[in-house]
């Protein structure tokens, strides 16, 4: 068995990780949450053991932590849900089932009563939202229509086509709606998130 360094890249080769850690800036910083919710994803999954041989640290949900440490931990999650060669499919089902989570927490379900299950307020609390668990780049949305909505990301080191269009996924799942998501990317970093329902 290799060192940990190449049991990761073994993991994660079927994706950018590599560069995307060039990327990150040292500054950026993302709240201890996100990793919890991956651990639990995978615990569901039954691959909590083999996770643990590569990460057995624990995470506070309110600190914060670089985010590089956070997208290694995500690539690898996804891989170990899934499969190296289906990498990005385990990114999006760890995003579409950390929002679904969310909403089903004590907080998750009072914020929905709050905002009526309204898709352009559950947006908006999004953005807002964001500005508390994220240390770098933003996210705005558009309403583009009574059903389509642009939401549209800046300075995004997590995968904006496979992860956080699980996230949006799952957001809209947890107020009860189909969406469809369509991803636009300008670059890596930047996009948007074309979604109707």
């Amino acid at each position: 068995m290799g060192s940990k360094q190449d049991r990761i890249a073994e993991l994660t080769r079927h994706c950018d990780l590599a560069e995307r850690l060039l990327a990150v800036p040292p500054s950026a910083n993302v709240r201890g949450l996100y990793f919890r919710n991956t651990v639990r994803v995978l615990a569901e999954a039954g691959k909590l053991a083999e996770y643990r041989e590569l990460f057995p640290e624990e995470h506070s949900s309110v600190r914060w932590y670089p985010l590089s440490d956070f997208l290694v931990r995500l690539a690898v999650g996804g891989a170990m849900l899934e499969s190296p060669e289906r990498v990005h499919q385990g990114m999006h089902e760890i995003g579409r089932r950390n929002a679904v989570a969310f909403a089903e927490s004590l907080i998750g379900r009072t914020m929905l009563r709050l905002l009526s299950k309204d898709p352009h307020k559950l947006l908006k609390q999004a953005c807002a939202g964001r500005r508390q668990s994220y240390r770098y780049g933003r996210w705005d949305f558009e309403i583009r229509g009574e059903r389509e909505v642009a939401m549209i990301l800046y300075e995004e080191y997590i995968w904006i086509e496979s992860n956080l269009v699980g996230a949006a996924v799952g957001t809209f799942q947890s107020i009860g709606l189909s969406p469809k998501v369509e991803c636009e990317l300008a670059s890596p970093f930047e996009g948007k998130h074309l979604i109707t329902w």
